[in-house]
């Protein structure tokens, strides 16, 4: 594995908020953080998820996880006809 890396994520916000607007200011700047890592937190499980099907799978890679149009089901119930 490698070093780690020092990862900062930097959001607008006040050091020590004096006003109301300030904490206001402060707790949507936090909010936006959090969301931010939530997102990467996301983004790495799915990774994850791919990445742990291919290995239990003993996959040489992942390209036959996704639907083609090759090897899309066709599955009467879920289409939709286009109209003419």
């Amino acid at each position: 594995m490698r070093e780690p890396e020092n990862c900062t994520i930097s959001y607008c916000g006040f050091t020590s908020p004096r006003t109301f607007e300030e904490i206001q200011f402060e707790l949507l700047g936090l909010n936006n953080l959090m969301k931010r890592a939530e997102e990467r937190i996301s983004m790495l499980e799915q990774s994850s998820f791919l990445a742990n099907l291919a290995v239990s799978s003993e996959s040489k890679d992942l390209e036959e996880y996704f639907i083609t149009e090759e090897n899309e089901p066709h599955d009467q119930s879920n289409s939709i006809e286009k109209e003419k």
